[in-house]
């Protein structure tokens, strides 16, 4: 009777292990099914985004970017003729480079930002700051503001001029290298030349300051081509219109740019363009009647990058 006890106690003690290795190996099992499943997923979602991110990198056009970000400077020549007239006195044109004695040549930061937000349209933004002062001695009678300074007259000089713009863009690939765009916009400017010097009134002399100040904004329309020689060698030229028909500064800006980029690194490269300006203003304002043209036009080289 004992010896029956122990074959029973021996039997249900193997059939015990038995059991929990068969449970073991079950639980095992599964949690290495459950860990392939994830594994296999988790390379199924990357291989899914792989491919999701390079359809999209392909539905843009060669000569595009997702992104781009220019840094640079622009080096023109400003050729600015201001004149404010001043209760009836009629006003001088005034020539800020001839008269007054600003040297024409004059660096520019600037700074343009480019983004698709669809695969064929974008937002742009850019813009530039122009700012001058110099002192000279007049070769000749002027009158700025309704003041009258006369010729050997000792006078400093100021022209400042900002303009920032930005537009959408809608962009059209005839082929695979070729787009071309169109877009819509608005461009703020801000413009305010100054004259301080002596003066002679009734033959005592005198100081006086005169300023023709504005500022405005007005609806923009853009004109674009790109062409990509390859992936990393593109041309571009734009066209940008601006024009202000009615209010107390009314007038015209006009830019045309032409450029090459060049990528020596995939995200990262260096732009060369030729620039030309040409602003028109007639002011008819309180603290301003009178007319400002201002013509710049010179070379531009960035630095630039891309997504």
């Amino acid at each position: 009777m004992l010896a029956v006890r122990k074959l029973n106690v021996g039997w249900n003690a193997i059939s015990g292990a038995c059991e929990h290795r068969r449970r073991a190996a079950a639980w095992t099992s599964t949690r290495l099914g459950q860990s392939m499943g994830c594994a296999w997923t988790w390379r199924f979602a990357a291989l899914a985004f792989c491919v999701t991110l390079s359809t999209a990198h392909a539905e843009v056009p060669e000569a595009l970017d997702r992104l781009n970000l220019s840094l640079g400077g622009f080096y023109p020549i400003v050729d600015a003729k201001v004149s404010a007239n001043g209760g009836q006195l009629s006003g001088s044109d005034v020539d800020f480079e001839r008269d007054l004695g600003l040297d024409k040549h004059r660096t520019l930061a600037n700074l343009r930002l480019e983004f698709l937000v669809f695969d064929s349209q974008g937002f742009s933004v850019n813009g530039y700051q122009y700012s001058k002062t110099a002192r000279a001695t007049l070769a000749r009678d002027i009158t700025f503001g309704g003041n009258d300074y006369d010729i050997n007259a000792f006078v400093e000089a100021g022209l400042r001029l900002y303009t920032y713009n930005a537009a959408w863009h809608w962009w059209f690939a005839p082929d695979t290298q070729d787009v071309f765009g169109v877009g819509l916009g608005a461009t703020y400017y801000d413009l305010k030349g100054t004259i301080d010097g002596g003066l002679s009134v009734n033959g005592n002399s005198a100081s006086a300051h005169a300023e023709a100040e504005g500022s405005a904004i007005a609806p923009l329309l853009t004109l674009g081509w790109r062409h990509a020689f390859n992936e990393d060698f593109r041309a571009y030229v734009d066209f940008a219109g601006v024009r202000k028909p009615s209010g107390s500064l009314t007038g015209h800006l006009l830019n045309a740019t032409l450029g090459v980029e060049y990528y020596p690194l995939h995200n990262l490269g260096l732009a060369l363009e030729y620039s030309s300006n040409d602003l028109d203003l007639k002011a008819n304002k309180d603290n301003w009647q009178g007319r400002a043209s201002i013509h710049f036009h010179g070379p531009a080289a960035f630095v630039r990058m891309r997504l």
